[in-house]
């Protein structure tokens, strides 16, 4: 049986077909009918490092998600190479399926690190009393003890080449958190090598998973339920220090706003020293069916 990390590590890789041109492989039995957003995130995220320099690591993105993909057909990645500075470098990635419809465009800059002052924001007040993750029931064997699934069984029940252990969610024994989002604990599943621009891209792939269901949360709903429409819009991510994932980091999650059809969500991660390594936002299409709007959002209080 293949081994769960180094299907990650090929999902999110891309091989080089020319000047700037890359194809990735296409998604398969991931539970979603198109291609989970993370799959494209992190190729996208490889593409654009492959044409920077090494001493180059990526401090930002912003991603638009414009159609869905199509499972089991590979992609083919652009990489257009907008500025090289003396400290930082710029690259759109565009990315298709071979017709030449552009599925997911992608805008990254990378930074050489430099010395110079730092602030350290405060961790969530009660990440000192948070559960181990160790002590806590992994993915496979929480939603094992779940009936019904809280999401299409396909994707609730596969393995993601990442070690997740839920401290908060709605279906997690603690419920949702005190901002009413979902948090968990997560690492590599098995040793991952440490170069910067795979573990970049594997970061960005992780961070598509479980973020834009934070916004149906005061519905009692996840986008497998009944009647719901979910769609993920655009992605923005900020990397602010090195980190290493074969070490665990705390993913907090939080609902932002919803209205006029679409819901923003937002995510900070923090290594175990209570450190912000990086900061995500995205804003999803969400449609709900009439059972949840008849009950109104609940209140995490």
């Amino acid at each position: 049986m293949p081994d769960p990390v180094e299907q990650l590590i090929a999902i999110v890789s891309v091989r080089p077909t020319g000047e700037d041109r890359f194809e990735g492989e296409g998604s398969h039995d991931d539970g979603v009918d198109a291609t989970f957003g993370g799959h494209l995130l992190g190729q996208a995220v490889s593409a654009a490092l492959a044409t920077v320099d090494e001493d180059r690591r990526l401090h930002s993105l912003h991603g638009y998600f414009l159609r869905a993909g199509r499972p089991g057909l590979p992609y083919r990645l652009e990489v257009e190479r907008i500025r090289d500075g003396r400290s930082f470098s710029t690259r759109r990635v565009r990315v298709d399926q071979g017709d030449g419809r552009t599925q997911f465009e992608l805008l990254a800059s990378c930074a050489v690190d430099e010395d110079g002052p730092m602030l350290h924001p405060s961790p969530p007040v009660d990440l000192d009393g948070l559960p181990d993750p160790e002590t806590l029931p992994t993915h496979h064997r929480l939603m094992s003890g779940l009936d019904p699934l809280p999401l299409p069984q396909a994707w609730a029940m596969r393995d993601y080449g990442l070690d997740l252990r839920t401290v908060n969610a709605p279906w997690a024994p603690d419920g949702v958190s005190p901002s009413g989002g979902i948090r968990l604990w997560f690492k590599a599943a098995g040793p991952l090598p440490t170069d910067h621009r795979l573990q970049a891209a594997i970061m960005a792939y992780q961070s598509d998973e479980s973020l834009a269901d934070n916004v149906a949360v005061p519905w009692g709903a996840t986008w497998g339920s009944p009647g719901v429409v979910f769609v993920s819009l655009d992605h923005a991510m900020w990397f602010h220090r090195p980190f290493d994932l074969n070490q665990w980091h705390l993913l907090d999650q939080r609902p932002v706003t919803v209205g006029h059809g679409r819901g923003l969500a937002t995510a900070t991660v923090w290594n175990r020293a209570g450190q912000l390594v990086v900061s995500t936002t995205q804003e999803a299409l969400l449609r709900l069916g009439d059972d949840h709007l008849a009950s109104g959002p609940q209140s995490s209080a």
